[in-house]
């Protein structure tokens, strides 16, 4: 079985946005923040390192206009409501500490987001 390099690469780029991203999150709920605002906080800072850095290194794509960032933009902001209603509905109806239900989401948010990355916002065209 053939793995996609592009996955591996947003992988690798995935793991830098989850440090930083998630870093932010936990940061802002051990200072009391609620999970959910840290978690918009959190997601929001790390899109655009995501853009940026899936932009250059995982589909390195050439593309300057505005569509592809727009695009991937609301690509992020779907995989965002699948990660914050799998959040919602852990940390609020299943009662999984606040920690593991985070990190549950940002496993769907990641997949989510390579799909929609690939197939939409940073299509090539051959």
């Amino acid at each position: 079985m053939k793995i996609d390099s592009k996955f591996i690469r947003y992988l690798i780029v995935g793991v830098i946005n989850t440090i930083i991203g998630y870093g932010v999150i936990f940061i802002l709920m051990t200072i009391h923040v609620m999970p959910e605002i840290a978690n918009i906080i959190g997601y929001m800072i790390g899109i655009i390192v995501s853009y940026i850095l899936n932009k250059l290194y995982t589909f390195k794509t050439k593309n300057k206009s505005k569509k592809e960032f727009l695009t991937f933009i609301l690509c992020m902001i779907c995989s965002y409501m699948i990660n914050l209603i799998i959040l919602i509905i852990l940390y609020r109806y299943c009662g999984i500490d606040k920690y593991i239900a985070t990190i549950i989401a940002g496993i769907f948010y990641t997949l989510s987001g390579y799909i929609f990355s690939k197939y939409f916002a940073f299509k090539t065209i051959p």
